[in-house]
């Protein structure tokens, strides 16, 4: 999304013109190296983040690979993006923009002070840790628009490795925060159409949910890495039930005050569980017993039939 190809080919015609046009105030070097200057490095990222996001909206609107329900598509979802682009920093190579990856710095306060409140209710300016916090937060924003590398980059490894685990917490509240508005839209659906929740979950949760991993997994099996595909398929549900579960019971018994919660299985979840547990026993005797070792395409015939 950074690659910028408009400012590096602007900077190739200005070196090849350096020696007829001294009075480019903004040279490639500046562009493509850190800044000399405050001033300096106030224009040359003025001119990066124009830069960005003229060449994000010109990949939207201008990209001949894109076609009119992708346009559509991809402009209901620009408000959100445009959102998220401007809060997660990501330092990464081939996503790098130095005054994006500052302003996300700089303004990942007032995604996080949103998050704390509509999950947990908790405000983070109430707190003297919260100003220290967006405090915090200016002046490394600062720091990096200031003495980071331009251009494509890259930036030097002990200021990639924070910015890129805070930029890797800040996408999990994002993750959070989406599915938790999926969940509310998927039960506002199953009170207008008269489904039960545990439906609505077992069916188009279910699928919502493990539809990324089913097109990995597809992608991975017919460049002929069966093993790992086979692995993943047994370890994101695996995740799930440890983690997932694990985190949202401690969060659920913290936020009660409770000690213990009571699970009841309705005959549908029930069910589910069975059927899950055969598709465990099947592929132990398939790869197993039948295959030794191989799982054949009967096997895939029978997964789908349960």
């Amino acid at each position: 999304e950074c690659a910028q190809p408009s400012l590096l080919k602007s900077c190739s015609n200005n070196e090849e013109n350096n020696n007829n046009n001294n009075n480019n105030s903004l040279s490639c070097a500046s562009l493509l190296q850190r800044p000399n200057s405050w001033g300096e490095a106030w224009r040359v990222n003025v001119q990066e983040f124009k830069e960005h996001w003229h060449d994000f909206f010109l990949d939207i609107y201008y990209n001949e690979e894109n076609g009119a329900i992708d346009v559509i598509l991809l402009s209901m979802e620009l408000p959100f993006t445009i959102i998220r682009k401007l809060t997660n920093p990501v330092p990464c190579d081939g996503y790098y923009c130095r005054p994006l990856v500052a302003v996300s710095i700089i303004l990942s306060p007032l995604w996080l002070w949103y998050y704390f409140n509509d999950q947990f209710g908790y405000d983070l300016s109430s707190t003297y840790i919260g100003y220290i916090f967006c405090g915090a937060a200016l002046l490394v924003g600062i720091i990096v628009m200031r003495y980071a590398p331009g251009g494509d980059g890259p930036m030097d490894l002990y200021m990639v490795v924070p910015l890129t685990l805070y930029g890797f917490a800040i996408a999990a509240t994002w993750l959070d925060s989406i599915a938790d508005k999926l969940v509310e839209l998927l039960e506002l659906f199953g009170i207008l159409l008269e489904i039960p929740s545990t439906i609505m979950g077992l069916t188009f949760l279910a699928f919502g949910n493990s539809l990324q991993d089913l097109i990995a997994n597809v992608s991975l099996s017919r460049k002929g890495l069966s093993t790992m595909a086979v692995t993943a398929c047994l370890a994101g549900p695996i995740f799930n039930l440890c983690i997932g579960l694990g985190l949202g019971f401690m969060a659920l018994l913290k936020s009660t005050g409770k000690e213990e919660i009571h699970v009841k299985f309705p005959k549908n979840i029930k069910t589910g569980f069975y059927f899950t547990l055969a598709n465990c026993v099947l592929i132990v005797i398939a790869g197993v017993f039948v295959g030794k070792g191989v799982l054949g395409r009967g096997y895939g015939y029978l997964a789908c039939g349960l």
